[in-house]
């Protein structure tokens, strides 16, 4: 009857060793756990390790974003500039469409990782969605982001530069309200202040910058930018905008927002090894599924006369490229952004566009902003600072809880409380049974 006894505890160690974590029948000697086992804080230690450094990576793609920005920003005020004739470019439907269309060459980076040696082991890794899975929700995606960028295009003309710019730059708040019922987005004091003082100094850079590129005087001296506040501004029978222009522009922000915060809610899953490779895959899908969803819309924009389908003049070719890929990759490191952290993080870091365009017209045009733009800036910088310090904190200070995790705690846990001679209770009538059958 001894062997009887020994038979089931090699069964129960040998069932452990195949994976199969029942605490209700793995019965190991206590030394041999201590021998094999890692202590549970280096699991959380690695863990917390791995998320700030997926952090970086996404705060490293805002920046690169906001680069891409200032420069894109450089080259449509070139490309929109009137012709000989007064006449500039503008077809917010067809650059929509090129834009979204380029979207495509995330693919490049993600087939070189995936079918090359540069992807290491982990191309072999399984990938938690299938390709109908991208397609459908890439189909989702692309008329939210499609809608956002074409109601903001036809609102431009009819709205007031710095009201529009401050309404839609003011995406992060609306991206922070809706994540909260949708992604669980922990609120916290430092977050709703930092968003608070983020969107004030929006608003400030918006009112107080220069209305257009005229009133820019490069000559000036440091003590005339900051005194001057562009009276030109609130001279009587300026253009305001139409109430149109504004609801055009707040249906953009909410669009824009809904499509960041759905974006970071498709790709939520702990199976995903992955997440930048799999955002990359999820950008070029949206770049596929434009002709399949818009590509109708261009003859009939121009058949019915809402917008004429023309390239722009010979001269300015280059920038109309250089434009469409620009704007292509700010979206393709902004979505990794939200990828490797969340929507509020990538939105309010895509805000710092505000400050970073100040020292583009500083560096390139001679131009310094009056000071309450530089009080703005100074907010954007800090909100975002404190957002970031918020989220690094949370998450050093946050315990994983994972199926793996608490089953290695309540095993280590019920093994210290038990011996061979003191089973667990629900353990005994396991053993009475193979006891039995043995016998």
């Amino acid at each position: 009857m001894e062997n009887s006894v020994d038979e089931p505890l090699l069964t129960d160690k040998k069932v452990m060793e195949e994976g199969y974590h029942s605490i209700n029948t793995v019965r190991v000697r206590k030394e041999d756990e201590s021998e094999n086992s890692s202590p549970p804080d280096l699991d959380r230690i690695a863990n917390r390790r791995a998320i700030i450094l997926s952090r970086c990576c996404a705060l490293l793609c805002v920046f690169l974003a906001v680069v891409d920005w200032v420069v894109l920003a450089e080259v449509i005020q070139k490309l929109q500039e009137p012709d000989e004739k007064g006449e500039s470019y503008n077809k917010p439907m067809f650059l929509c469409f090129c834009i979204r269309t380029t979207y495509m060459i995330a693919f490049l980076p993600y087939v070189i990782w995936k079918f090359t040696p540069i992807g290491g082991e982990g191309r072999s890794d399984p990938e938690p969605f299938s390709s109908l899975y991208m397609f459908t929700r890439a189909c989702i995606l692309n008329v939210l982001g499609y809608i956002s960028g074409y109601t903001w295009y036809m609102s431009l003309p009819i709205t007031s530069v710095s009201a529009n710019t401050a309404i839609y730059m003011c995406a992060c708040a609306a991206v922070f309200l809706i994540s909260i019922p949708v992604l669980r987005e922990k609120i916290t004091v430092i977050k709703v202040m930092s968003l608070l003082i983020c969107c004030t100094g929006i608003v400030l850079v918006s009112l107080f910058s220069a209305p257009d590129q005229a009133d820019i005087k490069p000559n000036t001296t440091f003590t005339d930018n900051l005194v001057d506040v562009h009276p030109d501004a609130v001279e009587e029978g300026k253009n305001r905008g139409s109430v149109l222009g504004y609801i055009l522009v707040l249906i953009s922000m909410f669009m824009y927002a809904s499509y960041e915060v759905f974006y970071g809610y498709l790709l939520q899953t702990d199976q995903d090894k992955h997440p930048a490779m799999t955002s990359l895959k999820l950008v070029g899908y949206l770049g596929v599924t434009t002709p399949v969803l818009f590509g109708l819309t261009l003859p009939i924009w121009h058949f019915t006369g809402w917008e004429t389908l023309m390239l722009p003049p010979a001269d300015k070719m280059t920038l109309f490229f250089a434009s469409i890929i620009l704007d292509a990759v700010f979206n393709i490191f902004l979505l990794l952004a939200i990828a490797l952290s969340n929507p509020t993080l990538a939105s309010v870091g895509q805000s710092l566009a505000l400050p970073g365009s100040m020292v583009a017209d500083l560096i390139i045009h001679h131009f310094l902003m009056p000071w309450p733009a530089l009080v703005g800036a100074g907010c954007v910088f800090c909100g975002f600072c404190g957002f970031v310090y918020e989220e690094l904190r949370h998450n050093n200070n946050s315990r994983p809880s994972t199926v793996e995790d608490s089953t290695a705690e309540d095993r280590r846990a019920l093994l210290d409380s038990t011996s061979e001679d003191n089973p667990p209770p629900y353990a005994e009538s396991s053993l009475d049974d193979e006891n039995s059958n043995v016998a």
